[in-house]
């Protein structure tokens, strides 16, 4: 079964070392959208701290196989 890495960024850049083992593609997407609502869940927080949470997962490889990139827009922002 491949194994899939979950590396984060958020403010700050975290290097999954360890990575699943997953079925296929599909499921490595699935699980990344897990993991970024359990994130959040954990602390939503990591919204404030910046404006966006980025998952990306890699292969074996190390080629990309999917992005979640979840953002904040403040709509009380003022324009200048």
């Amino acid at each position: 079964m491949p194994r899939y890495f979950f590396h984060t960024c958020d403010g700050t850049q975290d290097i999954d070392r360890c990575g699943h083992e997953l079925p296929d593609p599909a499921a490595a997407r699935r699980e990344a959208v897990r993991y970024g609502g359990a994130l959040l869940r954990d602390d939503p927080d990591l919204m404030v701290r910046d404006d966006e949470l980025r998952i990306t997962v890699t292969d074996e490889d190390g080629a990309l196989s999917c992005a979640i990139i979840i953002l904040a827009v403040d709509g009380n922002l003022q324009k200048n």
